[in-house]
């Protein structure tokens, strides 16, 4: 019987030990994996702003439930791509936005379990855009970020459209839902470039002095878009208009569409915080050990590092 019980102990503590490896660190393989799995899961969960991209983990937690249930509290550091999250590309198919594209970075808390799968229980994240000084240090010509509310802002996103809407894209008109990014260089004059999302409405193109303010969305799941937009105001030279703008059917979704074993949508914020005062407090250290993991990114920025 002492032999038998012995035997059973053993047991119990291979099986506890195959169930809950002891982890290695932020680079460890199974932390990683379950760090980009989670963030397929955050980003198919938001429903505005951009796609996050994975920086690298910069602390772990590992806590052991039952039946071979581990718990991981991720700390993960993001950095903000130029997808928007209608577009519901995998993260890793996005580019990042560089110095001069007005960066965001940011981290995320995250609580997943991995048992027969790896699924997102919680998620707190927090973003900022990198001030617009500590830009101006390593690139004094790049453009500035404009307020949403700027006067020739709105300007630039409604000849942007109207020209988007002149073109052969639909058999409807597509109306503004609303302005996502602005920002502002000299070039030859005045350039202003304006990031925003549109929707198709019910108005069509064959009717005659339509107004786009009462075109309402034919549908809750009529094709929205992503729009890049120029306008360049050259004076006595010619003023330049660009947009181009990628359109998502709702009821196809795109071939890079993000895939999860998880049918439940994750809970959790994103809150958005004003750019950081220069110099950035301290951050607390990483109480696992072999963290943080290696950046994917390096933005350069020699006052702030992130």
């Amino acid at each position: 019987m002492l032999q038998f019980s012995f035997l059973l102990l053993i047991c119990l503590c291979v099986q506890s030990a195959i169930a809950s490896p002891v982890l290695t660190g932020c680079m460890d393989p199974t932390v990683v994996n379950a760090a980009e799995v989670a963030l397929d899961q955050i980003n198919t969960a938001r429903k505005e702003g951009y796609i996050f991209f994975l920086n690298r983990v910069y602390d772990v937690q590992q806590e052991t439930k039952e039946e071979s249930k581990t718990l991981l509290h991720l700390t993960i550091d993001v950095l903000e791509t130029k997808c928007h999250v209608i577009s519901r590309r995998n993260w890793k198919s996005c580019e990042i936005r560089d110095v001069g594209d007005g960066p965001v970075f940011g981290t995320c808390d995250v609580t997943v379990s991995i048992q027969t799968n790896i699924i997102v229980q919680n998620f707190t994240c927090t973003i900022q855009q990198v001030p617009g000084h500590a830009i101006n240090h390593v690139c004094p010509d790049c453009p500035i970020s404009l307020s949403l509310d700027d006067s020739n802002v709105a300007k630039a996103v409604h000849l942007t459209l109207k020209k988007f809407n002149t073109q052969k894209h639909s058999a409807n008109y597509f109306a503004l839902l609303n302005i996502t990014r602005a920002s502002m260089q000299w070039v030859i004059g005045p350039a202003y470039f304006v990031e925003f999302i549109i929707q198709e409405t019910d108005c069509a193109k064959t009717l005659c002095d339509t107004e786009l303010s009462k075109c309402k969305p034919s549908s809750e799941t009529s094709p929205k878009g992503s729009c890049t937009g120029s306008h360049v105001d050259g004076g006595h030279y010619q003023t330049s208009l660009n947009v181009k703008c990628s359109i998502y059917e709702s009821a196809h979704p795109s071939d890079n569409q993000i895939s999860s074993p998880n049918t439940e949508t994750p809970s959790g914020l994103v809150h958005v915080l004003p750019p950081p005062a220069l110099p950035m407090p301290s951050r607390a250290s990483p109480t696992a050990t072999n963290c943080p993991g290696v950046r994917n990114h390096n933005l350069h920025l020699e006052t702030m590092d992130i």
